[in-house]
C-alpha cells in the first residue's frame, strides 16, 4: 500500500499515526536532528497524547482510513 494522506502507519517507536500529508517533508526532532519524514497525528498515547504531532522517516503501513470511514457511513444509515 502506498503512503499517502489517510494512511495508518507505525513509526520506529511502535506508535500508530494517521498520515496527514501525501508527501514527506522536512521535520526537526526534539533532539535537534532534522530529517525528511511523513507527518501526521498520534492515534495512541504510547509516548505522546492522541492527536499530537506524529512523524516517521520509515513508516510501516498498517491500513487506510478511507474504507473504514465508508463502512462507518454505511452502518450509520441502517
Amino acid at each position: 500500500m502506498k503512503l499517502k494522506k489517510g494512511t495508518i502507519a507505525l513509526c520506529s517507536l511502535g506508535c500508530f499515526g494517521l498520515i496527514t500529508e501525501d508527501s514527506p517533508r522536512p521535520v526537526v526532532y526534539k533532539d535537534g536532528n532534522s530529517a525528511i519524514a511523513y507527518v501526521g497525528v498520534h492515534l495512541t498515547d504510547k509516548i505522546a497524547p492522541v492527536g499530537s504531532p506524529w512523524r516517521s522517516r520509515t513508516p510501516v503501513v498498517v491500513g487506510d482510513m478511507e474504507p473504514l470511514l465508508v463502512l462507518m457511513l454505511e452502518n450509520s444509515k441502517k
